[in-house]
């Protein structure tokens, strides 16, 4: 505060501005001094103003280094209420926990006093006033066991205070009497006593109540003001002066209070901002550790389960990868780090067969979930079809972040599909279509042929006397007859045309587009000729003939039932003639 410069105290987020403006006592104290002095010179040689220049000189020299050290009169500004209760209550509690040693001094001076004075003052006053500073005392000592047994809760220190702050009037008030009650006429020696051991008393009050300044006031105040009064009544301009001097030490007193308390305040104020920030590090540290476990399970997590993870920044540059994503990119997750999501992972068109973006650029792009397949090429060159669950990440405002994208091989998965499909519409032994696929290209063949106004053609075969070989060879020999004949029929007709096995013998053949009863014939005579050539079964051979019959669009029906039906009969008709 030295130099008159603005006092800023910041800790934490607390923020203080003092401002203080200097008012140097030390000179206008000398001049109060050397007055006294002048105006006492005719008497410099009697006791009365011998006693009061070897008391007051020491009292103002003390008030200006008071004043020096204290450096100020403050004027508050704004002051951070953060901690009001926390510092109520620390404040209360440093008034009552220094009170017992400041009591037994208030009575072991009080009984000196009362000594030192008992020549000179009645024994009845004397007796009155000691008694009364007792029982001040002993209700003050009370007040101070009950707050020790109580362990009051922070709300309840203004309550506590008050009571302090009553029981320290009262003992100012004691102490003040001092100045109509122990001060005799007839000795300036123990007139001066009085007055050194009230200023005594309230320089020493500062280090025990300046905590809460209302203390100082209600002890300070009935104090000093008796002793100034008195001093003005007394009429003499010595006395006068000295009720002069007297007001000015209790404003010195009060300023010395005031600096006390505030750098005790502030003291408090920044050890709980310490203990604040200390406590909010902890928060910190142990918000940390239970980050980095969770993170670590995460990762345990991430690296334990069947599908591959890939984690892109916002500039979709890769920031991990799992075990299993590493598997299908080739590069570890530490290699991979920070390299585009499009070098890492080398993704193609599954039809097109052309160069593609990731689930996760694309996801990042468009700030929407995506479920993506494409065919990756992975670090052997095995090309794999590739399923990507690619979803957003956002931060707190809703911007998007990054993304993270689930990788799964859904090769395998694909095949067997296509697989049960093939199988449900196809036969098993043979692997040409079966009754359903047959049905569903048929209707397809009517549909057409009505829109174009053109015929087709349906051939039902049936092979003859397959029984015969399938009970005298055996089944396994039969079923390699069945699929030697479908393989024969398929080379038999055109790509587009439809060969299908109904079951058991019987072969059903579409012949697609516009088709004529002389063509039919053809390939049905192909057909014959094809299928009775001899079967080489194991270490035998067998022949078999075909019967075949037809129907034509849309002269013998006109829905694929009623085709089946008129070709089945028409077949059985070439078997019996």
């Amino acid at each position: 505060m030295a130099g008159g410069k603005p006092f800023h105290a910041h800790s934490s987020g607390l923020n203080y501005r003092r401002s203080c403006r200097f008012v140097d006592l030390n000179e206008s104290l000398s001049i109060v001094a050397y007055i006294v002095f002048i105006w006492d010179r005719d008497a410099v040689r009697t006791n009365r103003s011998s006693c009061s220049m070897y008391f007051w000189g020491p009292v103002l020299a003390n008030v200006a280094h008071g004043a020096r050290s204290s450096g100020t009169f403050m004027e508050h500004g704004d002051v951070e209420r953060k901690y009001s209760v926390q510092l109520d209550a620390e404040l209360v509690a440093l008034l009552y926990r220094n009170a017992p040693q400041a009591y037994a001094i208030t009575l072991v001076n009080g009984a000196i006093l009362a000594f030192v004075q008992g020549s000179h003052v009645a024994f009845s006053p004397l007796l009155a006033w000691y008694g009364a500073l007792v029982s001040v005392t002993a209700l003050r000592t009370w007040l101070v066991r009950r707050y020790v047994r109580a362990r009051t809760a922070p709300d309840a220190a203004r309550r506590w205070n008050s009571a302090y702050v009553a029981g320290t009037a009262l003992a100012g008030c004691v102490w003040g009497a001092t100045a109509f009650v122990m001060i005799p006429s007839s000795s300036a020696a123990h007139e001066v006593f009085v007055a050194f051991v009230l200023a005594g008393m309230s320089a020493g009050s500062i280090t025990v109540l300046a905590f809460r300044m209302e203390a100082c006031l209600a002890f300070l105040l009935p104090t000093l003001l008796p002793l100034a009064f008195r001093y003005l009544m007394l009429g003499t301009t010595l006395h006068a002066v000295m009720g002069i001097m007297t007001s000015i030490f209790l404003i010195g007193m009060l300023i010395t209070a005031l600096s006390f308390n505030r750098s005790v305040r502030t003291s408090l104020i920044l050890r709980f901002d310490k203990r604040e920030l200390e406590e909010e590090n902890r928060r910190r540290d142990r918000a940390e550790q239970a980050l980095l476990l969770e993170k670590d399970r995460l990762l345990t997590v991430l690296s334990s389960i069947g599908e591959g993870v890939a984690l892109i920044d916002a500039d979709g540059r890769i920031e991990y990868l799992n075990s299993v994503a590493e598997g299908i990119c080739g590069y570890s997750s530490d290699s991979a780090r920070g390299r585009p999501a499009s070098e890492v992972f080398e993704s193609f068109d599954r039809e097109l067969h052309e160069r593609t973006s990731t689930g996760m650029e694309d996801t990042l792009n468009r700030a929407c979930h995506i479920t993506k397949q494409t065919v990756m090429v992975l670090n052997g060159g095995d090309r794999r079809v590739i399923e990507e669950l690619a979803t957003p990440l956002y931060d707190r405002h809703r911007k998007v972040v990054g993304a993270v994208s689930i990788l799964r091989d859904v090769t395998e998965a694909l095949q067997r599909e296509e697989e049960l499909a093939h199988a449900a519409d196809h036969d098993a032994l043979t692997g040409l279509p079966n009754r359903s696929l047959l049905h569903n290209r048929l209707q397809q063949a009517i549909v057409r042929a009505q829109r174009k106004h053109e015929t087709f053609a349906l051939l039902f075969l049936d092979l003859d006397r397959f029984k015969e070989v399938n009970d005298t060879m055996g089944h396994a020999a039969g079923d390699a007859l069945l699929v030697e004949a479908a393989r024969r029929l398929s080379h038999a007709v055109r790509e587009e045309d439809t060969v299908a096995r109904l079951g058991g013998d019987e072969f059903v053949v579409l012949l697609e587009g516009p088709t004529l009863e002389r063509h039919a014939q053809a390939i049905a005579d192909k057909i014959c000729q094809i299928v009775g050539e001899p079967y080489e079964l194991g270490t035998q051979s067998a022949t078999v003939s075909v019967s075949i019959g037809a129907s034509f669009f849309p002269k013998d029906g006109r829905d694929p039932d009623a085709l089946l039906c008129h070709a089945d009969a028409d077949m059985y008709r070439a078997k019996r003639g």
